[in-house]
């Protein structure tokens, strides 16, 4: 037996719209089916209709890991998984008070970085990026201008929208992609510092990457807490 078309109506759960769709159905496996078919009442439809009408659910931090109970994982690029006492000092894991981190140490010549690749198929229309960060009591940036972008003044505090990626003659950056966001700042060798950068209409994405980079030179930073939120 031959099988004829059938039209459909289906529910879109995206729009709350009701569309006809044109299927090929078998009548005989429709008629042994219909008879458990039962209609929604106007309370069930008006409830489907609105939870499509909904927004996604948006996330409270797109980055997994933060914590870094699993150490670096989900995390990738030059850091270290390592603990750092409240004075400052590394320790191990185990010892009283350590806190876990990622270690990153300057390198001559060339930034360093650690980055986060995420997901946003909730089409957020912010980004907030956000993280903690310690320099050792060492720490010093290049003082050779050839380290560092020749086209771009910065300062630190500054936050940039930027069409490539650049080296700016700052302590710390955060960048965002895509679109290249920057947010700029100076650190405390000896203390936490946040840094904290929010861009309004970013580039519509479903995958993004966040990168938190320091400059070519001397010394050690440490991070934590790092966020991307909406």
């Amino acid at each position: 037996m031959m099988r004829t078309p059938t039209y459909l109506n289906r529910i879109s759960l995206k729009s709350g719209i009701v569309t006809r769709i044109h299927t090929m159905i078998d009548p005989r496996r429709m008629a042994a089916k219909t008879c458990f078919v039962r209609p929604l009442s106007p309370i069930t439809l008006a409830v489907v209709l609105l939870a499509g009408m909904m927004p996604l659910t948006v996330r409270a931090n797109y980055l997994i890991n933060t914590d870094l109970k699993d150490g670096l994982s989900g995390w990738h690029g030059d850091g270290e998984a390592a603990f750092l006492t409240p004075d400052g000092i590394e320790g191990a894991e185990g010892d009283k008070g350590v806190i876990p981190v990622i270690k990153i140490e300057l390198s001559k010549g060339e930034p360093r970085s650690v980055y986060q690749d995420y997901e946003t198929r909730d089409d957020p229309k912010t980004q907030h990026l956000r993280v903690q960060v310690f320099a050792s009591s060492d720490f010093k940036r290049s003082t050779f201008a050839s380290d560092y972008s020749p086209d771009i003044n910065w300062k630190a505090g500054g936050t940039w929208y930027w069409t490539g990626e650049e080296i700016p003659n700052v302590d710390f950056w955060i960048r965002g992609a895509p679109g290249f966001l920057y947010k700029l700042a100076n650190l405390k060798p000896g203390q936490w510092v946040t840094v904290d950068g929010r861009w309004d209409s970013p580039p519509p994405a479903e995958d993004r990457t966040v990168c938190f980079m320091v400059p070519p030179g001397d010394g050690t930073i440490y991070i934590r807490n790092a966020s991307a939120t909406p």
